[in-house]
């Protein structure tokens, strides 16, 4: 990874995007996006694997579990934006740091729910307040006014991905293989 100040400099010369009308990639949301993803995911990355053994990705499951309590793979795999195959590898690690503990549905031994043990909301309640620190130091210098506007568009702009990725909107090239 380039050094920050170095990412500094060519953030600020960047200026601001031409989201409207995008003249080369720096202009393009989701390269935005993925910028912001990536500079504010470091120091929580640093957390998670420095200090608690787990990958940021593996938080993400762990965070969506004590929100959601229960919930079938699949739905996991719907609500972290991933594939059922990666949700299902990202699960066994977790199940075998004991954080997180598969439950067969009775009745149907294909089917399971996954949630997190007491080990996992402990671990949880500990990095949660990390993680939002984070968050509170990522979106400082945000008013309320700004932080509302910003949570609607957010709002919108995920149900346009989830539209777009759906195939509810008309494709815009060639036909893409179906994963």
């Amino acid at each position: 990874m380039p050094r920050l100040s170095d990412a500094r400099w060519v953030a600020d010369a960047m200026g601001e995007p031409r989201l409207a009308d995008p003249q080369g990639v720096t202009d393009l949301l989701n390269y935005q996006l993925f910028l912001i993803l990536g500079f504010a995911s470091a120091p929580v990355v640093r957390l998670c694997e420095g200090e608690f053994g787990i990958t940021r990705h593996e938080w993400g499951y762990v965070g969506l579990l004590a929100a959601f309590a229960l919930l079938a793979p699949s739905e996991l795999a719907l609500r972290s934006g991933m594939d059922r195959s990666r949700t299902s590898k990202a699960l066994m690690p977790l199940v075998a740091k004991g954080l997180v503990e598969r439950r067969a549905v009775r009745g149907d031994g294909r089917r399971a729910t996954v949630a997190l043990t007491a080990a996992g909301r402990r671990l949880h309640q500990r990095l949660f307040a990390r993680v939002a620190a984070i968050h509170h130091q990522l979106i400082d210098g945000l008013d309320a006014a700004e932080l509302a506007l910003l949570a609607r568009l957010l709002t919108r702009l995920r149900a346009r991905a989830v539209d777009l990725a759906s195939g509810a909107e008309a494709p815009t090239g060639p036909a893409a293989a179906d994963r």
